[in-house]
């Protein structure tokens, strides 16, 4: 009887110690994050930044299964992947979404160099406004977080650019304003993803592309270019994290708001990583990584302010786009300007939160 209970008891214990085990391995939900990006470069290090705190501030009920460098969707597929359940949540760029994040698209019409006043405009605007609420709503997502590009500088592969007459007959990778601002100045553009720019300036088929420090570091763009124009003008910030509406839904009340609030601290950090790798990535291309240098460019007086005045133009495409769906084009950019000259005064004022 006692070699009965014992073996009973053995066998319940190693049970209960199954069972324990399964029950911890399924205690922290991973959602499942399409990052079209490779683990390294400044996003990466602000995902990780974002997996970590996921989990510390839900007591390890919530994490990222963060999936790199397109494997589960490219860059053009990814809003509509997580729209359809692809992804839980993942990094998209609104100009990848022909039609469905028009509201978004608003926040790239000024050019604006600031990486935190433009980034913390555009996640004020894309979590108050009505119309980028409702957008939201009908494309079966809800915005989380923001991130930039930084301002937009010109890499070039085999002659620098130091003026308007150098960009006549360049093919130059390009998107957004940029993409009107070069053309009027004689250059023809190309809509390339970045992963694979580099292949397409390795192959002579781009002879530059617009682009930003970060990416330059992070695809290693250094590799196949030497120079880079340092026009410092606008920033790409209809670019950010977006989740599945259902997969927001279905997380607990507590859950939600810990995301919610996440997404706005993320943003800050966001912004604090791309404005201190700047000035670092700067410093690092010049001085050469793996025997390869950046050659820095000075542009020409003038050049800089006729590429701003000709991209600002393009906001009239723009509210020719909100007009097509119905949106008041005039007041969603006059509201978006507004919250980007309130939150400048801020920081003239008091600095960026991490100073």
């Amino acid at each position: 009887m006692n070699k009965f209970i014992t073996g009973t008891m053995a066998v319940a214990m190693a049970l209960g110690s199954a069972f324990t085990a399964v029950q911890a391995d399924a205690a922290t939900r991973e959602l499942r994050f399409a990052e079209f990006g490779p683990n390294a470069g400044a996003r990466a290090i602000g995902l990780k930044w974002l997996d970590e705190e996921m989990r510390k501030r839900s007591n390890d009920e919530l994490g990222l299964d963060i999936i790199w460098g397109g494997a589960l969707v490219g860059a053009s597929g990814a809003a509509k992947a997580i729209s359809d359940g692809v992804a839980d949540m993942g990094s998209v760029v609104a100009t990848y979404a022909p039609g469905e994040l028009v509201t978004y698209e608003a926040v790239d019409t000024l050019v604006y160099p600031d990486e935190f006043v433009g980034m913390m405009a555009s996640y004020e605007f894309m979590t108050t406004h009505p119309a980028a609420l409702k957008e939201a709503d009908e494309f079966n997502i809800r915005y989380f977080g923001n991130y930039t590009t930084g301002p937009t500088q010109l890499l070039t592969r085999d002659a620098p650019v130091a003026s308007l007459e150098d960009l006549k007959g360049k093919t130059i990778r390009s998107v957004g304003v940029m993409v009107p601002a070069l053309e009027e100045f004689g250059a023809a553009t190309v809509a390339v993803p970045q992963p694979k720019t580099y292949e397409a300036l390795s192959n002579g088929s781009v002879d530059a592309s617009a682009t930003y420090y970060y990416v330059v570091d992070g695809y290693k763009q250094y590799e196949v270019a030497d120079y880079m124009t340092e026009l410092n003008m606008g920033q790409i910030l209809g670019f950010g994290i977006v989740l599945n509406k259902q997969s927001f839904e279905s997380l607990s009340a507590e859950h939600q708001e810990m995301m919610t609030e996440l997404g706005r601290d993320f943003t800050i950090e966001m912004a604090r990583i791309m404005n201190t790798l700047r000035k670092d990535t700067k410093a690092k291309l010049v001085a050469g990584i793996d025997g390869h240098s950046i050659e820095m460019v000075e542009p020409d007086e003038g050049m800089r302010a006729a590429l701003i005045a000709a991209a600002e133009k393009d906001a009239q495409n723009w509210l020719s786009k909100a007009a097509d769906k119905d949106l008041d084009g005039d007041e969603i950019f006059a509201t978006y300007s507004k919250i980007v000259e309130d939150l400048q005064a801020q920081v003239d004022t008091n600095g960026y939160p991490w100073d």
